[in-house]
């Protein structure tokens, strides 16, 4: 999931970050004895003088094509750098980023010890970054490359079967696992909450750049190799992953050891010299050339950091902090085309800027997308220019862009674009002026009116200080008899987030029996919360409802909304009645509308977007399961 560093770990203290590292190294040390006592054994039986004339006999031609496959290999290196640099929302320019990934791997196979030397090279180039925050991304980037690594080498272990025992049921247990992992990503389990898995996107993008990598680099060596003696392309590169694995787990300098152990024990028939000879002249293309480039990106250090990044693109800004989140809140939402603005409080969503620092829109991830809520933040733009900039965003970091609850102008820009459209709820609204009491269409609120007051029901707008615990018990109820808070697109209760708020209270003689609360606006007011409790009087809502609709009428406020009421599964699917009817029921969608209705509102239809069929069926899945388990508000409580 697309994040940025934390507070905590940009100020993790070096000197300790250092000592962990450098503890992690005591296994590798241990192996390169290990590896170094096998080598020497073995050295004392080759010829090097027949491995010396097989090197100068590599034609010209041979080398330019391996240096030549080298320099690809490297390019997909740091392709695969920019992919982690832009998943942990770094901030760090693309050329940046992929020349880092360059210096840090072409420092760490010349020298060996890759998490402790390719940290210190990352550290170097990135000075902005602390040590802890280096070493996270060279753990990252590790991560990735090894299971994707896995993953090729089971495929091609499947595919041409080199003679190793049991090599081929381990390659297709590896395979049979990789296909869980990849639905973790797509869909989690409650017990997997935890789990931090990549978008379906970038895994694709890693696995992808580690196949060019890998295949790249072995043909850097395949060419090498004498005419006479080259096995099939399939088999080497099969061959060329066990060995490329092994030397990593190894971690001995350049995988020297278990690199050229592993190929001569499966392509024996090449024969030791002309193998070794062709290893020697592929460690002098892919390993002392880009060390020569490593070590002037080192030299260069901060400049590498410095390249300017001259495209202007969107980004993503976190809403500060609570207390400070409530009041940049305040701020947005005020002058916000649509009051819902306010969900802003809640902590759930991030600001899409323009390149100039400009709000676009209210983004939050949700599983395999990128989801703007709503229509823009801001009239200066446009509903074209935001679907822009949130694809951009999205393809940055491998997201599917998708928009929810948007109006029907946003929806027709979507589909200008070749987005597919679908409505998914309605949003009820009034025009507070012209709100009567009386004629047939309001004839049901009227009843429920009569009943909450011949219950004794009163109702007052909270003052500066509203009965938080109070309000907390009623909500906490209402959770229990009605299912857990949801969150995302509807408020929750809580202190920091209803401050701000309008705030109306129902009483009935000295007992709280029900609120309610509202966003505002400049320009208009949106139903947010409605809680009372198990034995509030009927008609308790429609009574603070009137009353929030009859203030906003002696403000001079044109327009309130009563929030959208989800669509019936048949409006939106052809699915059979029963199947509709349990959507309904679950979702609340028939009760909402029926309330709703006794207001007669007007209903305007709001739209979820998001480009291609299956985007659209991604964007549905990621949004339930976001809904349904939203974040922990009390993580940055502010009362």
């Amino acid at each position: 999931m697309p994040r940025t560093f934390t507070t905590a770990e940009s100020e993790a203290p070096n000197g300790a970050c250092l000592r962990q590292l450098c503890l992690k190294q005591l296994v590798p040390m241990a192996l390169l004895v290990a590896f170094g006592w096998i080598i020497c054994r073995k050295a004392a039986t080759l010829d090097f003088a027949a491995i010396t004339d097989a090197v100068s006999a590599i034609p010209a031609e041979k080398w330019a094509v391996s240096t030549l496959a080298a320099a690809i290999s490297f390019w997909a290196i740091g392709r695969m750098d920019l992919v982690v640099h832009r998943l942990m929302g770094t901030g760090v320019s693309p050329l940046t980023a992929q020349l880092s990934g360059i210096s840090s791997v072409a420092t760490a196979q010349l020298t060996g010890f890759g998490l402790l030397t390719g940290t210190l090279a990352r550290w170097r180039v990135l000075p902005q970054m602390t040590l802890w925050q280096a070493a996270k991304i060279t753990g990252a980037v590790s991560v990735a490359f090894m299971a994707a690594l896995a993953a090729l080498c089971a495929a091609m272990v499947a595919i041409a079967g080199p003679g190793i025992p049991f090599a081929q049921p381990v390659a297709i247990a590896v395979l049979t696992l990789a296909v869980p992992a990849l639905g973790l990503s797509v869909w989690r389990p409650h017990r997997f909450r935890q789990l931090r898995l990549p978008p379906l996107k970038a895994m694709i993008a890693l696995l992808a750049f580690a196949a060019l990598d890998t295949a790249a680099a072995a043909l850097a060596l395949y060419v090498l190799l004498p005419d006479g003696s080259v096995p099939p392309p399939a088999l080497f590169y099969a061959v060329f992953l066990i060995a490329l694995g092994a030397g990593l787990l190894g971690t001995t300098p350049g995988g020297v050891g278990p690199f050229e152990l592993m190929f001569l024990a499966c392509l024996p028939q090449v024969g030791e010299a002309p193998m070794l000879a062709a290893i020697m002249g592929y460690r002098l293309v892919y390993f002392a050339l880009p060390a020569l480039l490593a070590a002037g990106l080192l030299l260069a250090g901060p400049a590498v950091a410095n390249l300017p990044d001259r495209t202007r693109r969107p980004v993503l800004r976190p809403v500060p902090a609570a207390p400070e989140r409530r009041l940049a809140a305040d701020a947005l939402s005020f002058n916000a085309p649509r009051a819902e603005a306010g969900l802003l409080r809640q902590g759930e969503f991030e600001l899409l800027c323009d390149g100039w620092n400009r709000p676009i829109a209210m983004i939050a991830p949700a599983g395999q997308c990128l989801v703007m809520l709503s229509d823009p933040l801001w009239c200066g733009h446009s509903p074209e220019e935001a679907i822009s900039a949130l694809n951009r965003a999205a393809r940055e970091r491998f997201l599917i862009p998708c928009i929810y609850k948007c109006s029907a102008r946003t929806a027709a820009a979507a589909r200008k674009t070749g987005w597919r459209v679908l409505p998914v709820s309605r949003e009820a609204w009034i025009d507070p002026a012209e709100f009567d009491l009386s004629g047939p269409a309001r004839r049901q609120l009227r009843r429920q009116l009569r009943k909450a007051h011949a219950a004794g029901v009163k109702v007052v707008e909270a003052g500066a200080r509203p009965p938080y615990a109070e309000m907390r018990r009623i909500a906490a109820d209402w959770s229990r008899r009605r299912g857990a808070a949801r969150g995302f697109s509807m408020g929750r209760f809580d202190p920091g987030y209803v401050t701000g708020q309008r705030v109306y209270l129902g009483y009935r003689e000295d007992e709280l029996v029900g609120f309610l609360t509202l966003h505002q606006s400049w320009d208009q007011r949106a139903l947010d919360l409605m809680c009372q409790r198990s034995h509030a009087p009927a008609g308790t809502m429609h009574a603070l409802v009137t009353e929030a609709i009859e203030t906003a009428r002696e403000e001079g406020c044109p327009r309130i909304s009563l929030a959208a009421a989800p669509c019936s599964l048949g409006e939106i699917l052809p699915v059979p009645d029963w199947l509709g009817a349990r959507f309904d029921r679950k979702t609340g969608a028939a009760g909402l509308a029926r309330f709703k209705s006794s207001f007669a509102p007007v209903w305007e239809p709001l739209y979820l977007t998001a480009p291609g069929a299956a985007g659209m069926v991604l964007a549905g899945l990621d949004l339930a399961d976001r809904i349904s388990r939203p974040r922990d508000l009390g993580r940055d409580r502010a009362f």
